[in-house]
């Protein structure tokens, strides 16, 4: 039987097991050593960048966070107003935890209250720099709308036709008016012109994807 320990290991500890582990084992070497490569001094923007890369895309989202690593807001709670049966007065109130304004990058649709990657304050601190890492490193990744700098590339997804079993990138479909009439969406083969449908056959979306250049990108 197999058995795993779950231990801390430095970059340049993990470099030596490079190339002499199972495959499992080395694609965590992998990312590793694709996050030290970014040469942040911020572990959790190593960590964005390279997810990013995978998946196409860098995106963040403001929410309110417990603590920061990066500068020294530590986990805290509100007190209690007044004494009662169960607690005096100035005591803290475990169910009512304190929370600052934070972001998380690249979370999907599940989120954690109370979790993120850094204060707001320290996330100001890196945004251009990111972005302009990003873009000046031609990294083949879409970045999230900003008021700062247009991506330089989209990504553009690959799905499977319903009907003829093809693969279509999004960007190549038609397009079909939405249920409100305010816009479209892709909803036609550029191969056989099956329709997606509302209530109807839907193409199959696959993680597959390319990356276009942004035409706004100057």
């Amino acid at each position: 039987m197999e058995k795993y320990y779950d231990v801390d290991l430095t970059y340049n500890e993990i470099i030596l097991l490079d190339g002499k582990v199972n495959e499992k084992a080395q694609k965590v070497i992998n990312t590793a050593k694709l996050e030290y490569g970014f040469g942040f001094d911020n572990p959790a923007i190593n960590k964005a960048l390279a997810e990013s890369i995978n998946s196409g895309k860098l995106t963040w989202r403001y929410k309110q966070i417990s603590n920061c690593d990066y500068c020294g807001k530590k986990r805290d709670y509100y007190t209690y107003a007044r004494d009662s049966r169960y607690h005096r007065k100035g005591e803290k109130n475990y169910d009512s935890p304190k929370h600052y304004s934070g972001m998380k990058f690249n979370e999907g649709f599940v989120t954690m209250q109370g979790y993120g990657d850094m204060c707001t304050e320290c996330f100001e601190k890196y945004k251009k720099d990111i972005i302009d890492y990003i873009i000046e490193n031609d990294l083949p990744v879409e970045i999230q709308k900003n008021d700062y700098r247009v991506t330089k590339y989209i990504k553009d997804p690959i799905l499977i036709c319903y009907k003829c079993g093809k693969e279509m990138r999004e960007s190549k479909m038609g397009k079909h008016h939405t249920m409100m009439g305010d816009g479209y969406y892709p909803s036609t083969c550029p191969n056989c012109g099956a329709e997606s449908l509302f209530l109807g056959e839907s193409h199959k979306t696959t993680d597959k994807f390319v990356m276009i250049l942004n035409p706004e990108f100057k």
